[in-house]
């Protein structure tokens, strides 16, 4: 098949060559078929709108599009002779419509177009990853309601530290969950602007109306200089990676809880079948081993981060060919996160807490900082109320009522007494509406295209 950038004096491209320089781009490409349909639908409108095409030609293109997302759908399979999907959609359009097909490229470059693509799938998929997070989020708070007041040892440097409870524990995930969810909002402020039109990097002899194509895409801007669009490139994937590595980071810590609390000499938490898996040679085995995955993967996350950030310092301004190589990490970053929700979320509805274990492990050191602050409270200086705790600890009487006046006492905002679980739930509630108003609106503006 006959490239886009190929003249007609020119030879053909060595194969090697060929294959090196699409390396994975024809695999994901495929999958970037509808944002690339609908990105060549609103600027074949622009250009209509601009005196580029006439009525006819902007009908057949737009025909001729429908045509091919009815066909194929989202996704298309490529060859490495296809290059990209965007050499890929133009031989197409030109096959089936001729002429008028290669007037479409008017205006833009595969520069700009690859980066619209892009964009168009990072929103769509940070907003399905958004409401996959919250669904799991909804899932902490159900387990906080129902096993909250169970006691838990808070630890420090792996040492009982505080008492606590179930709630607290898994109200500060719910709580970084949320700051998660800001962060992602964050970003989406900053890849949520159009890079359609601006072409090679450097703009264009026309007069192309950037903000028509920024709306009827669904794009709450339009990125302005033409340079530093393509010198957003990577920069930005890189901050798009890191919010889907700060949910993996919690997943991480969470796991290495579920771990420390399902050893055998604690067995603070219950596990199912469903989620533990055996030995081939120690017949009494059942491993919570997927969370031990989820922390390695926390790092293969970390390096799809370093990855696009690695390739995309240090390269002079404009496009270079360096950046087809931070698009592979991008997918895998979403397909990662996607996969470790839904497994995180099944553990979250497998796992149960036995109070009764807890009890019977509880150091008499844990109330001693409750001790110390009873003394402060009678005047008692705090360093001298600390030497008098650390003296009466062995004659502490850990049972029901020190547990329950422990938990009671600890009034200080953001303690296990004052957690409430429900305003957690309304803000979510909240953050969870968002995503899926704007969701519903990014396919609807999609929809429309094609």
């Amino acid at each position: 098949m006959s490239k886009v950038w190929q003249k007609q004096s020119a030879s053909g491209l060595n194969p090697i060559i060929e294959k090196y320089t699409a390396g994975s781009d024809p695999f994901w490409d495929g999958k970037l078929l509808k944002y690339e349909l609908a990105a060549s639908a609103a600027h074949s409108e622009m250009l209509f709108k601009i005196g580029i095409l006439n009525k006819e030609e902007l009908s057949s293109i737009r025909k001729e599009i429908s045509s091919l997302y009815k066909q194929y759908g989202d996704e298309i399979t490529l060859s490495v002779e296809d290059e990209d999907i965007h050499s890929k959609v133009e031989n197409l359009l030109t096959a089936s419509i001729g002429e008028t097909g290669k007037k479409l490229h008017t205006g833009r470059s595969r520069n700009d177009q690859a980066l619209t693509v892009i964009r168009l799938f990072e929103k769509e998929s940070l907003f399905k990853a958004a409401l996959e997070y919250c669904a799991f989020l909804e899932n902490l708070i159900r387990l906080a309601q129902n096993e909250g007041e169970k006691i838990l040892p808070g630890y420090t440097h792996t040492k009982q530290a505080m008492l606590i409870n179930v709630k607290f524990w898994l109200s500060a995930f719910i709580e970084a969950g949320l700051d998660n969810l800001s962060f992602l909002k964050s970003v989406l402020s900053l890849i949520d602007a159009n890079p359609l039109g601006s072409a090679s990097g450097f703009g264009a002899p026309l007069a192309l109306d950037r903000k028509m194509t920024a709306e009827a895409l669904g794009f709450a801007s339009v990125m302005k200089n033409a340079m530093h669009v393509q010198n957003s490139r990577g920069k930005q994937e890189g901050l798009v990676i890191d919010v889907l590595w700060c949910m993996m980071a919690d997943f991480s810590r969470l796991a290495s809880d579920l771990l420390l609390f399902n050893m055998d000499e604690l067995l603070f938490v219950k596990t199912s079948d469903a989620i533990t898996t055996g030995s081939s040679i120690m017949p009494q085995k059942r491993n919570l081993d997927v969370m031990e995955l989820v922390r390695a993967k926390t790092s293969t996350m970390l390096s799809y981060s370093c990855t696009v950030k690695n390739i995309s310092s240090g390269i002079v301004s404009g496009y270079n060919r360096d950046l087809q190589e931070t698009k592979e990490p991008v997918f895998k970053a979403f397909e990662l996160i996607s996969d470790t929700i839904k497994a995180v979320t099944v553990v979250i509805q497998n796992v149960e807490f036995d109070e009764a274990a807890v009890k019977q492990r509880l150091s008499k050191g844990i109330f001693a900082t409750d001790i110390a602050f009873e003394s402060t409270q009678k005047g008692v200086p705090f360093r001298e109320a600390y030497k008098i705790a650390a003296q009466k600890i062995e004659s502490i009487e850990v049972n029901e009522k020190t547990i329950r006046e422990s938990l009671d006492k600890r009034i200080s905002e953001g303690s296990p007494k004052t957690i409430n679980i429900k305003e957690y739930e309304v803000e979510l509630s909240k953050e969870k509406r968002i995503f899926e108003e704007n969701l519903k609106v990014m396919n609807e503006k999609l929809k429309e295209l094609l």
